[in-house]
């Protein structure tokens, strides 16, 4: 196998998260076929599609696993299935819908911090900036937003290809900057949970001896066993006598 080889067999699960409307399966479609469909439909379940690219600054191969996820409200609940393992989660909202962006601080942030991996890469997209005379959120707020959660921000257009490559190439670069190394730090974070349920469980077990020296003592009953020797005597005496 060659270096190249083992370099794209690297997988990264990314799952776009936002509402109903932001563009998430436009973005989508778009990076992995270059193409925009204006009357598509938005989704109502989850789905993934995969697209192999060669990161040529840092020369790495990566395989990006795409997951699009349904965004009206009724579906919220079973996105987590999908993010919970999640190695990249890119937040979504349009340019011209200030709740969308609103939600994305209020709830999915939260909701995602509170089910994801620890060490999960953020990115941050402000869709379809082909609609700026029409925008109601400003760059700056959103840059000061990501940056306070320490994600990648790029403004986009699916209907124009802006921007789209550009973040995924970004996403791709942290995961492999051997400042954010996420295996080693995955590892880590493995190694302190066994030391917790280590120290749990033998606090556990100090506490279950110092309850059976409470309840074992009274409860010991003293049986007198008779004698064996004295037994075998009464058993010939009374062989003798019969």
């Amino acid at each position: 196998m060659s270096d190249d080889e083992e370099e794209i067999s690297t997988e990264l699960k990314v799952v776009l998260l936002g509402e109903s409307g932001v563009g998430k399966s436009s973005i989508i479609k778009q990076y992995v076929t270059h193409t925009f469909d204006p009357y598509i439909h938005s989704s109502i379940s989850s789905k993934y599609i995969s697209k192999e690219v060669m990161i040529e600054d840092i020369n790495k191969g990566v395989k990006f696993n795409l997951w699009d996820t349904a965004g009206q409200e009724k579906y919220r609940s079973l996105a987590k299935i999908f993010y919970k393992d999640a190695l990249i989660i890119v937040f979504v909202y349009s340019v011209d819908d200030r709740e969308s962006f609103d939600t994305l601080k209020d709830y999915w942030y939260k909701e995602v911090k509170n089910n994801c991996l620890s060490n999960v890469i953020f990115g941050v997209i402000g869709n379809k900036n082909d609609l700026y005379n029409i925008s109601k959120i400003k760059d700056e707020e959103a840059i000061e937003w990501a940056d306070s959660i320490g994600a990648i921000f790029q403004s986009t257009s699916a209907k124009s290809n802006s921007g789209i490559d550009l973040l995924f190439f970004n996403l791709a670069k942290k995961f492999f900057d051997p400042s954010y190394n996420y295996k080693k730090n995955d590892e880590e974070a493995k190694k302190l949970y066994e030391k917790k349920k280590k120290e749990e469980n033998m606090k556990k077990n100090e506490e279950n001896d110092e309850e059976e020296d409470v309840v074992r003592f009274p409860m010991v009953h003293t049986i007198k066993l008779k004698n064996t020797i004295d037994d075998n005597e009464e058993i010939q005496n009374k062989k003798r006598c019969c």
